[in-house]
């Protein structure tokens, strides 16, 4: 079975401080999921609600930083472990990968 993935631009809080963060741009490489599972893939098999940091963990595979002068992505200094570290940076990315999931 292949892995689908996906790219979209977010802004993510990261955390800079006891209680501080900046939102920093990114590119997030996403693993695709059937749309038509949606409805399954957000809730456990006790019919509960999944946490967004759970599901965002589940389908965020890499971050890069945006196109620069090149056309080219590259890896960012942080990690997706950095990105999950906030429930908001959770909520935007499983919001984006929502929105952004291919329809087909």
């Amino acid at each position: 079975m292949s892995t689908t993935t996906f790219f979209c631009n977010l802004s993510v809080p990261i955390l800079v401080g006891e209680d501080r963060y900046k939102y920093v741009p990114i590119v997030g490489v996403f693993r695709s999921i059937p749309f038509d599972q949606v409805d399954e893939w957000v809730m456990d098999a006790d019919g509960a609600p999944r946490s967004d940091r759970e599901l965002a963990a589940e389908v965020l595979v890499e971050i890069r930083k945006p196109l620069g002068a090149s056309g080219r992505t590259a890896p960012h200094a942080f990690d997706v472990a950095d990105i999950l570290q906030l429930d908001r940076a959770a909520a935007i990315v499983v919001s984006t990968f929502l929105a952004a999931l291919p329809r087909v």
